[in-house]
């Protein structure tokens, strides 16, 4: 082989080794942040226990959009609110038991209602725009 040929060989592996050092370096340092980031989105998606005595969440404007939490009587409820933080949809489940859902009209009054009471036994209920019973299962 001749001379000139041999040193560029040589210079053509001295960066071929200077490449190969660099790749080693960039793949330990890839494993480390790898490690890390898997650490840390570990410990960030784990589930926490958040307690209170209950849940407000609002929209842009303020607005109440649904509240859950507990009644003075120990019902649990999760309460769904229109824009005008007008009560639209009501879920229950009472210290006895019963369960039910209500929805609402755009006055807030009870229009129907759903429930299951601690028997077993179901209750289907709707009201007219006043308030009054217009028909009851059983």
């Amino acid at each position: 082989m001749e001379p000139a040929m041999l040193d560029a060989l040589q210079v053509r592996i001295g960066k071929l080794e200077r490449l190969m050092k660099l790749m080693t370096i960039a793949l330990v340092l890839a494993t480390v942040l790898l490690t890390v980031l898997t650490l840390t989105l570990r410990q960030m998606t784990s589930y926490r226990v958040l307690r209170g005595r209950g849940i407000d969440i609002v929209d842009g404007a303020g607005h109440h959009r649904l509240r859950m939490g507990m009644t003075q009587d120990g019902a649990s409820v999760l309460r769904i609110y229109d824009g005008t933080e007008k009560e639209r949809l009501g879920l229950f489940v009472a210290r006895s038991g019963a369960t039910g859902i209500i929805l609402f009209g755009a006055q807030e009054q009870q229009r129907a209602a759903l429930s299951v009471l601690p028997a077993g036994m179901p209750e289907f209920r709707l009201h007219d725009d006043h308030g009054q019973e217009l028909f009851a299962a059983p």
